[in-house]
């Protein structure tokens, strides 16, 4: 009768003070915190939004060189991809300490990424390599796949706007992909998808320009690498 008590007794002391040492045990682990893509990067290269579809056609799948990721090709508007560059640099000029390092500075072709898939692999290869060449710690490499303006206007359209680009931030050390962001949208009704009632708040009700589709959405990127 005794031992069944004192059995009961241990095993009281058990359900009692485990879950306290458990905690105690936990209070003193020391959890890393990630580590950022951004540590170690003080400079780095631009290189300027490629049009894919120059390559692909239209209204085909086309994949990434860098990450190899699967984007539909479409209709590019003229200049887009200079407007895309340059809303990139003002960004990271606005709202980082980090040294740019310039397209122009690189001395970069302009039929870059025009071979097959292995050849702009190997294109991928020599901007790493002019990084390295100007002291970059990283470059910033993006991909055009889609551009498409909206046929109609703010209230009603026949088309919306759609578009479809990547960026990818290489550490010229080591040549891995740091980060690697992407926008692949074509903007839809409230009734078509009620999940995105955030944007739909965010655009006012309203159907947007290619322009205000892209830059809402590389700001978006930058800032969940930026700012972290």
């Amino acid at each position: 009768m005794q031992s069944r008590q004192s059995l009961c007794f241990k095993m009281l002391c058990f359900f009692l003070f485990t879950p306290l040492l458990l905690a105690a045990c936990k209070a003193g682990v020391i959890v890393a915190e990630p580590l950022s893509p951004l540590d170690g990067i003080e400079k780095v290269l631009i290189v300027p939004f490629k049009d894919v579809s120059a390559v692909y056609g239209k209204e085909n799948n086309a994949r990434c060189p860098v990450c190899g990721k699967v984007f539909l090709t479409g209709t590019i508007q003229e200049g887009s991809d200079i407007m895309l560059t340059r809303q990139l640099i003002s960004f990271i000029k606005s709202n980082t300490d980090i040294n740019i390092i310039y397209p122009n500075q690189a001395q970069m072709q302009s039929d870059d990424f025009k071979g097959g898939n292995e050849s702009r692999a190997h294109e991928v290869n020599k901007l790493i390599e002019s990084g390295r060449l100007l002291g970059a710690d990283a470059v910033m490499i993006g991909h055009l796949y889609r551009f498409s303006e909206r046929i109609g206007t703010t209230y009603s359209v026949v088309s919306p706007a759609s578009v479809a680009f990547d960026l990818h931030l290489i550490g010229v050390s080591s040549g891995r992909v740091l980060w690697a962001g992407h926008v692949d949208e074509t903007q839809r009704s409230l009734s078509e998808n009620l999940f995105e009632i955030g944007s739909f708040i965010k655009r006012k009700g309203e159907w947007v320009s290619a322009d205000d589709l892209a830059t809402s959405g590389l700001d978006d990127l930058l800032i969940k690498l930026f700012k972290k």
